[in-house]
């Protein structure tokens, strides 16, 4: 029997689980490039002091890595049957997101010390509103591209998955549609980034991001509207 259709005693193919053990340590290793030290020894009790007041910074980056994760989870039940398209998408999703951790840390970091009135860690990260500008554009062509091969990927399922598994169909074609709105999201937000209206309104561009969970909300309404006429 050959590896592509050798099966674990869980029933799923051995390659599979393979591609999936892979992206999974590899969004634990996202997550420790967030460490809460910074990467510095702790030399001193200021040290540590300071270090846990990185913890608010370090939840807010390790809840949306897990986001990634748990979408990754997510296209894995609905898809477990892997072809090179699947495993070429899932491998772009791993290096982008080790790329994506860098804008996001200084991002959230630069944020906390903001919202806190200076008092969490990130003073003298951003320095000016150009850098801020360009902060927030570099992580949402990073979001964006993620977004993409998440929206990508589900669109795989989508056409991979038995016709007659309609309810697996439709969450793929569900989750492909909020990916794809996630990653214009993140464009927008960028471009709002480089805007004049940065200068008076630095928290605009984040606050784009709250188009997310309103156009999810919209699509559920406009399913339901279809679902009652159909």
């Amino acid at each position: 029997m050959s590896s592509q259709t050798q099966r674990s005693s869980h029933g799923r193919p051995v390659e599979s689980q393979r591609l999936d053990a892979f992206v999974d340590a590899a969004f634990a290793f996202a997550v420790s490039l967030l460490i809460i030290a910074g990467g510095e020894p702790l030399r001193s009790f200021t040290d540590l002091t300071r270090a846990l007041m990185r913890i608010p910074a370090f939840l807010c980056g390790f809840a949306l890595i897990v986001m990634f994760w748990l979408a990754h989870r997510a296209w894995s039940s609905l898809s477990p049957r892997r072809d090179g398209r699947a495993t070429l998408l899932s491998l772009a999703i791993v290096f982008a997101v080790l790329v994506f951790v860098f804008p996001l840390r200084l991002l959230i970091e630069t944020a906390a010390h903001f919202l806190s009135g200076g008092r969490l860690p990130g003073a003298g990260l951003i320095t000016s509103f150009d850098q801020l500008g360009w902060t927030y554009l570099i992580y949402g062509l990073g979001f964006s591209v993620l977004s993409t091969l998440f929206a990508l990927l589900f669109r795989q399922a989508q056409a991979t998955i038995d016709p007659a598994a309609e309810a697996e169909r439709l969450a793929a074609r569900s989750w492909a549609r909020t990916w794809a709105l996630a990653a214009v999201t993140g464009v927008l937000s960028g471009l709002v980034a480089l805007s004049p209206a940065l200068a008076t309104a630095p928290w605009l561009p984040g606050v784009t991001y709250w188009l997310i969970p309103a156009g999810i909300m919209a699509f559920a309404l406009v399913d339901r509207l279809r679902s009652r006429n159909g």
